[in-house]
């Protein structure tokens, strides 16, 4: 129902629209804290006209104080409501060229019960992401370009024994955004998808950098630079830090016996 609302919206739209400013419009989903904050602040001093959302609206407040001309949404990405409010915030701001989707809810669920915290994680990294993904997506088919940015993870590449549900569902990201791409290079619409795939970063909540068993754990700014120069190249998959391809590399080829007889990498 919301799909063909969305196209009739999308259609009226893209037939009026473009009246307004002619430099690049972004989007960016989880911009209140961490490697969505950081990456938004990237785009906008690339000179993108930048709408930010996130469930904090405070955050996204002293982030428009920072930066003035900044669109901002509080959006719950697992409302009902979430996919018409970001079709709102693509009308205000006169179009779309990139969305990138930073969102996790692993980092609070300290306090939850584990049924609790894999139902959190599952409705805000699998189910929000698909429902803010779906909306970009039907606007750029409409407008036949457009780019879009999923912020997965390593631990998506292979079943996570600590984290199994959270690996799932950025399993789910990765695998969703390859099939997106191989449709819009086999249906010939010029769509960028890129998957990018952070190991450690350290972000407010957590530093990594100061836990025992850690290793290559990457500063927030650097990791906010490094996903824009990937953004920019419109690479298909990028790993922050680069070093963290070998970790790739090594989980594709490790057979389970070795794999789960050193308690994964």
């Amino acid at each position: 129902m919301f799909r063909n609302k969305l196209s009739c919206f999308l259609f009226f739209y893209l037939l009026t629209s473009y009246t307004f400013s002619d430099a690049k419009k972004a989007i960016v989903i989880g911009a209140t804290s961490g490697i969505g904050r950081e990456v938004a602040k990237q785009i906008t001093q690339d000179g993108y006209e930048v709408g930010i959302v996130g469930r904090r609206i405070e955050l996204l407040e002293t982030f428009q104080q920072e930066f003035p001309s900044t669109f901002i949404k509080q959006i719950d990405v697992t409302s009902e409501n979430a996919q018409t409010q970001l079709a709102e915030l693509i009308e205000e701001m006169g179009g779309l060229d990139l969305i990138v989707i930073s969102i996790s809810a692993y980092h609070a669920t300290n306090n939850l019960t584990p049924h609790e915290a894999n139902k959190l994680i599952l409705n805000i990294d699998l189910l929000g992401f698909y429902a803010m993904a779906e909306v970009a997506i039907a606007f750029f088919e409409q407008q036949k370009s457009g780019h879009i940015v999923g912020i997965s993870s390593i631990d998506g590449l292979r079943g996570n024994a600590l984290c199994p549900v959270y690996s799932g569902a950025k399993a789910f990201l990765s695998t969703y955004l390859e099939g997106i791409r191989n449709k819009m290079i086999q249906n010939k619409i010029p769509i960028h998808v890129s998957d990018i795939y952070p190991g450690w970063v350290d972000v407010e909540h957590t530093k990594f950098s100061e836990m025992p068993g850690t290793y290559w754990v990457v500063p927030l700014q650097k990791a906010g630079k490094q996903i824009y120069n990937a953004i920019k190249k419109k690479k298909k998959r990028a790993y922050v830090s680069k070093r963290w391809r070998i970790i790739a590399w090594l989980l594709a080829l490790t057979p389970d016996w070795i794999y789960n007889k050193i308690g994964g990498f």
